[in-house]
């Protein structure tokens, strides 16, 4: 019940965002709402099936290029290239969900070499990529004759998709498929020894996870109106699986705490610290030291321990 109440009152703020806040802020929230979605992707990965990725980032740079080529290159219209992104994440993931026949830091280091790829083809095929230059302009989002143009309306868009996908991962997370990820995370061994096909489930959440971190490509690239090889860089993967961690694995809304504590943290100590980074890292072992469960699973130690103690003064009075 108090989920609930929290997701309403965050909804409701959230809609209320633009009408208080500068171009500024807006334009941070979508950021956090973009990349908050890709942790998310992560998340599935990491904190539901107990598999660590470290290539996120391609699914996440090969929608957005789509994107851009197709609008930018090739003149096509938005309902076509915004799917056409998302469906060539889904495709990329099929064969990269391979990787699923790895585990533990094998599979951290094949999807990191998987990502690398994207990366390295995104920075030498220059006819393609525009190379280090990228692909700039990309007009707005277009249906018929309605432009979503500015800030304001386009954060609708974003919160729009964003809720529906958190939505629809709460039901995945609670799904008997959640189920026997978790159980995979806990004990692969048990869970083949009950009969479950654990490389299918496992190849599933990948697929899965490509695709809603290809949604936040295409969501990103219309938002920055620019792609470019940093987009698919090993930094983007890194940073993704940090707002998990810092957020709270295995939650809904902790990749998003994540992606804003990272982003803010990044706006404001790069603007007066050129170690901006080391704040990063400090933040990090900070967080792994003293809440190994992210911001989140703090929290909720602090409530278990303050109604432990009203439970030993109730006693007590008793």
């Amino acid at each position: 019940m108090g989920s609930r109440i929290l997701f309403v009152v965050m909804i409701i703020l959230a809609l209320l965002a633009p009408q208080v806040l500068d171009v500024f802020w807006v334009n941070t929230l979508i950021q956090i709402l973009c990349l908050g979605l890709l942790a998310l992707s992560v998340d599935l990965l990491l904190g539901q099936t107990g598999i660590f990725p470290f290539g996120q980032g391609a699914f996440f740079a090969v929608a957005a290029y789509t994107v851009a080529i197709l609008q930018v290159r090739l003149g096509q219209p938005t309902y076509l290239a915004a799917p056409a992104g998302l469906a060539a994440a889904v495709i990329l993931a099929l064969v990269y969900g391979l990787a699923v026949r790895t585990s533990g830091v094998y599979f951290l280091l094949v999807t990191m070499a998987m990502g690398h790829i994207v990366w390295g083809v995104s920075v030498r095929w220059v006819a393609l990529s525009g190379g280090d230059n990228g692909i700039g302009n990309i007009p707005y989002p277009q249906i018929g004759s309605f432009v979503i143009k500015g800030a304001s309306p386009y954060y609708y868009v974003v919160l729009t998709v964003v809720v529906l996908c958190m939505l629809g991962y709460r039901v995945l997370i609670r799904s008997p498929f959640g189920v026997t990820l978790r159980g995979i995370r806990e004990s692969e061994s048990r869970m083949r020894a009950l009969g479950y096909s654990v490389g299918a489930h496992k190849y599933v959440a990948f697929l899965i996870s490509g695709a809603l971190a290809g949604l936040a490509g295409v969501l990103y690239v219309y938002f920055n109106r620019l792609v470019s090889p940093s987009t698919a860089s090993l930094h983007v993967s890194v940073e993704a699986a940090l707002m998990v961690i810092i957020g709270g694995s295995g939650t809904i809304f902790g990749p998003f705490i994540g992606s804003a504590v990272i982003l803010i943290l990044r706006n404001y100590v790069s603007g007066h610290l050129v170690q901006w980074m080391t704040v990063m890292g400090l933040v990090f072992i900070v967080t792994v030291l003293w809440a190994p469960d992210g911001l989140l699973g703090l929290v909720r130690r602090i409530r278990i321990k303050e109604s432990g103690r009203l439970r030993q003064k109730g006693s007590r009075r008793a």
